[in-house]
């Protein structure tokens, strides 16, 4: 089975569209925003608790979730099964949504503001859900939770966003003008390595939410893997070594302190192979060939994720969309690297004839 399946096919489900978080959103119309309501109320009491001031429930909470839904376009929209112009309608939808309930009204420049992931849009949704909370029934109680919650969400993703810009300028150099790429190698270096702010994420205690930075900061590390994806080999480990590290508990091999300079050859395929056996599914000794044991590796990896993610997946509330979404990326994790276990099985039966 050639190596070229398990990344498509990864890709073509998890990776996040060309605007998502980028320069030119293209407007659509607006679709529904897919939230499944509030809670049910509980059956243990008889006497019903007066609501606090508006009735509303988890309000900023749905808004941290309206958030995400956004900002990771693409991922979110392929969770939900929105496919064509239904996928685009379905991410610029959203973020709409998001730009009536921070600002009030529909307005080009907040919008863009918002999909580009400015600090001063950012800071703006996070004062929002700040005010929501307030006066909220459930959120009052873990108003700072839910604040930090999308705080460390929103600075993660605009440290994504910086990485994102810098591997695509490498990816233009090499397709339409390599007399940039020298320099452009040098300068994503630095936002390519950047993962403090996603650190906090994945480590952040957030209460009972804690569940939904967890998983959000592992799809926010997927989409590290589609900016790695079509990177020189020895920029592929700015980009996700440190996850790995973080993640996995794998060394970081030594490469070139110059970004210019090439790797020794093999250095990434043993990176891979060491973290899928870090993940706890190391590359079997019947794959021979650099090919199959690269396609192994990066299967054994990505089930490591699938591995991390359904704990959060089967804790997380659902009540919004969250969970459908961090559910259905932990199965298809999981049915690519079943998918690639099959095909070296059948192609060992082939060999063995």
């Amino acid at each position: 089975m050639p190596r070229r399946f398990s990344r498509t096919l990864l890709f073509a489900v998890l990776a996040p569209l060309a605007a998502c978080g980028g320069d030119k959103p293209q407007p659509v119309t607006p679709a529904p925003s897919g939230d499944t309501g509030s809670p049910p109320p509980s059956s243990s009491a008889n006497v019903a608790t007066p609501p606090a001031s508006g009735g509303s429930q988890e309000e900023a909470h749905k808004l941290v979730v309206l958030a995400a839904s956004c900002w990771f376009g693409g991922m979110w929209a392929d969770a939900l099964g929105e496919q064509d112009q239904m996928k685009q309608a379905g991410v610029d939808g959203r973020c709409k949504q998001l730009e009536e309930k921070v600002w009030g009204a529909d307005d080009k420049s907040h919008y863009e503001q918002l999909r580009a992931l400015e600090q001063n849009a950012l800071a703006d949704v996070v004062a929002k859900v700040d005010d929501t909370a307030k006066g909220d029934a459930i959120d009052s109680a873990r108003r700072d939770k839910v604040v930090k919650l999308v705080q460390a969400l929103g600075d993660a993703q605009r440290e994504l966003l910086t990485a994102r810009r810098a591997g695509d300028r490498v990816k233009r150099d090499l397709d339409r003008e390599p007399d940039k790429l020298t320099s452009d190698e040098v300068g994503a270096v630095l936002p390519l390595r950047a993962h403090d702010k996603w650190q906090k994420l994945l480590e952040l205690d957030a209460g009972d939410l804690s569940k939904e930075s967890h998983a959000l900061a592992l799809m926010c590390a997927l989409d590290r893997l589609e900016i790695a994806r079509g990177l020189p080999k020895h920029l592929k480990f700015y980009a996700v070594a440190d996850e790995f590290n973080v993640l996995f508990g794998v060394p970081v091999p030594d490469v070139p302190e110059d970004a210019t300079k090439k790797l020794v050859p093999g250095t990434w395929l043993a990176f891979l192979a060491d973290t899928a056996k870090a993940a706890g599914h190391p590359v079997p000794d019947k794959a021979k060939t650099p090919r199959d044991r690269d396609a192994m590796a990066w299967a054994g990896m990505l089930q490591g994720f699938s591995d991390k993610l359904k704990p959060d997946a089967d804790g997380i509330a659902q009540t919004t969309d969250l969970s459908k979404v961090a559910t259905v990326v932990e199965h298809r994790l999981e049915a690519q690297f079943s998918a690639q276990q099959s095909a070296e099985a059948t192609e060992g039966k082939k060999k063995g004839k």
